[in-house]
């Protein structure tokens, strides 16, 4: 949680008072020889050791970069430093994530309810009656059978992904044993995709989409070739290195543009009910500096040249001299801005503190405007008590915050985090004991938390891990009453597998031709029948009730998928006649022989909406798709837009 070196505190003090001095002077010319001689070894120990001591020690170097640099050069040091190690840290964990993508990865979770018998009980009470037993009939004593009989319900799901094709299965587990799944497959390369229920059937439903002829028809055919080169090689358009460089590059930026940097040495700085002494670093910054500081950016940008080849070569999204021009003018803009003298160059604008540690560590910044409002952040330790805390204030008041409490014993942790706002009174804190990182590459842990939400019962949750795989789980109980255990399992490993499916053994359908497909040709009534009745009796359901509940989704099912792509558009009235409606040369009208009553609608070419009155609509009339306040605002921009209208003409 909060890693330091802390071998080396005792070497803090290691320059304070250190000299060479001469050496004392004596009669004896041999003496003198050999005190000389004496010193010059001792010197050179000391000066040696100390050179190696600089090799060695974060500690060491921080404290001559202190004691020795000017406090811009100091802070530009730290900035480099820190910024070197956040570009080592971010190239390291993208390398990762491109090392999972060239050799997969399967991730594995499992959400599980395994319910109490109170729960059992208290949910047939609720849906059949409290004397469900004696009041239930045929049906009921089937959900009765199916409740009593399971106790675990899951869902799981298996996916593994490399070099751009993703396999997925989602299932429904009852009791352990798998009741129905849902696979797919994805390949990223050519986009197609690939679905079925393997319970109904083997085969699997395969949909082609042209992908490429709809981008050239909008002109974006360029797009999908980059798009697909991507997906081949994604380190051919941002390596590793080139991630740590642009980090590197952009940082040092703001570390040179601060050429003026006050520094106080050991300053005590307070962290929730800690103080850590810090070397704190200063810079305030006029609005003429911040203008200063994106020029100073675009400069960079200029001779950028991985970003240049990036957009103008690799993405093709805009030509050499267009982007060459571009940076030049945003630059000219910015420079003319500065030069002009409209910027103010007195005043602070904003003010950046910047917590170093012993070694040279950024630790936590703050963040002051003109108007009284910051943000602060920042980590300490002091002993075993480690403490964080994120802050913002306006006119010196905290208006939301998070505060970590936390006592480090052999890489466990115990404490709390509190968050506040300014928005509640209330406070939302976690508690946790015993939290421990299992893995550091996949990151399990174990641990007990609490939840303590205002006006409901703290949430507890265990969390566990034997380094393979993460479980979590929660104790469901509502006043006093124990329904039953929620679990979530994830794992994460390399052995991957994963495969495309055969297009000439699926069932395919073109995504132009989607409206045209009908599901009988890939699977017959009959066929989904028995799967439908197969799920239902797995459930616990037999006899009649099954055949009519597998009737029943069978029916709905095609009738409804008839609709939506085989079907008829519109549903013509049978009973619509002409008669009821006179049409003349003037007008239209309709008359409705039942209620014996006409609306009359005229149009001419002379009609304009600056003779509608507004205010004669009605709510009542557009609340199905929008709310009071919307339609009064409607009404109120329609009825300005008329007036000016009126002037206008």
């Amino acid at each position: 949680m909060y890693e330091n070196d802390q071998n080396n505190s005792g070497l803090n003090n290691q320059f304070d008072g250190m000299s060479v001095s001469g050496v004392e002077n004596v009669t004896k010319k041999g003496k003198g020889k050999k005190a000389a001689l004496i010193g010059g070894i001792s010197a050179a120990v000391i000066v040696g050791g100390s050179a190696a001591a600089y090799g060695l020690s974060d500690t060491v170097k921080n404290q001559v970069k202190l004691r020795m640099s000017k406090p811009e050069k100091y802070y530009a040091w730290v900035t480099e430093k820190n910024s070197e190690t956040l570009g080592k840290l971010l190239s390291e964990s993208y390398k990762k994530e491109l090392d999972k993508y060239e050799k997969g990865e399967n991730v594995k979770f499992k959400f599980s309810y395994a319910p109490t018998e109170d729960a059992k009980e208290k949910f047939l009470e609720y849906t059949i009656g409290e004397d469900y037993e004696s009041e239930a009939d045929e049906d009921e004593k089937n959900l009765i059978d199916i409740v009593k009989k399971h106790d675990e319900y899951a869902l799981a799901s298996d996916v593994s992904f490399k070099k751009g094709v993703v396999n997925s299965n989602f299932g429904l587990d009852l009791s352990g044993d798998r009741f129905l799944s849902f696979e797919s497959a994805f390949d990223m390369n050519d986009i197609d995709v690939f679905f079925r229920v393997p319970e109904l059937k083997k085969q699997w439903i395969g949909l082609n989409v042209d992908v490429e002829e709809a981008a050239s028809e909008i002109g974006m055919g360029s797009l999908m070739d980059t798009y697909k080169d991507i997906v081949k090689d994604p380190a051919s358009y941002l390596s590793p290195e080139d991630l740590e460089t642009e980090v590197n590059r952009y940082v040092n930026v703001w570390g040179s543009f601060a050429d003026s940097v006050r520094v106080e040495k050991k300053e005590k700085v307070e962290i929730c009910d800690i103080e850590v002494d810090y070397t704190v670093a200063t810079i305030e910054m006029t609005e003429k500096d911040v203008a200063q500081l994106g020029l100073d950016m675009l400069k960079e940008l200029r001779d950028d040249k991985y970003v240049k080849n990036l957009v103008t070569d690799k993405l093709d999204v805009v030509e050499e001299d267009e982007y060459k021009e571009t940076i030049d003018s945003l630059i000219d803009r910015a420079k003319s801005s500065i030069e002009d003298g409209d910027l103010d160059d007195e005043e602070t604008f904003f003010t950046i503190d910047t917590y170093i540690d012993f070694t040279g560590t950024v630790r936590g910044l703050k963040f002051t405007n003109d108007v009284d409002e910051s943000f602060f952040m920042a980590i300490g330790k002091d002993g075993d008590d480690i403490r964080a805390e994120v802050t913002f204030t306006e006119d010196g008041e905290e208006v939301m915050s998070a505060k970590l409490n936390a006592v480090e014993d052999s890489k466990k942790y115990t404490g709390d985090i509190v968050f506040t706002s300014e928005d509640s009174d209330d406070e939302v804190k976690v508690e946790f004991e015993d939290f421990k990182l299992e893995s550091d590459d996949k990151l399990y842990f174990s641990g007990d938390f609490v939840i303590n939400v205002p006006d409901v019962d703290p949430i507890k949750i265990s969390c566990k891990s034997n380094g393979k795989k993460q479980e979590i789980s929660y104790e469901l109980k509502i006043d006093d009453v124990d329904y039953g255990k929620l679990a979530l399992e994830y794992s994460a490993d390399n052995d991957v597998n994963v495969e495309i499916p055969d297009k000439n053994d699926a069932y395919m359908v073109n995504s132009d031709d989607i409206d045209d497909f009908e599901l009988e040709k890939y699977v017959t009534k009959d066929e989904f029948s028995k799967f439908s009745k197969d799920l239902i009796e797995k459930l616990g359901f037999t006899g009649d009730t099954a055949e009519d509940l597998a009737k029943e989704m069978t029916d709905e099912l095609f009738d409804t998928v008839d609709d939506s792509l085989g079907g008829d558009d519109y549903d013509w009235d049978d009973d619509f006649d002409w008669d009821d409606y006179d049409f003349d040369d003037d007008d239209y009208s309709t008359a409705s022989k039942d209620k014996k009553q006409a609306t009359t609608s005229a149009y001419d070419d002379d009609y304009s909406f600056d003779d509608f009155d507004w205010s004669s609509l009605k709510y009542e009339d557009y609340k199905d798709f929008m709310t009071k306040e919307e339609f009064d605002e409607f009404v109120k921009e329609m009825q300005e837009y008329t007036e000016e209208a009126k002037k206008a003409s």
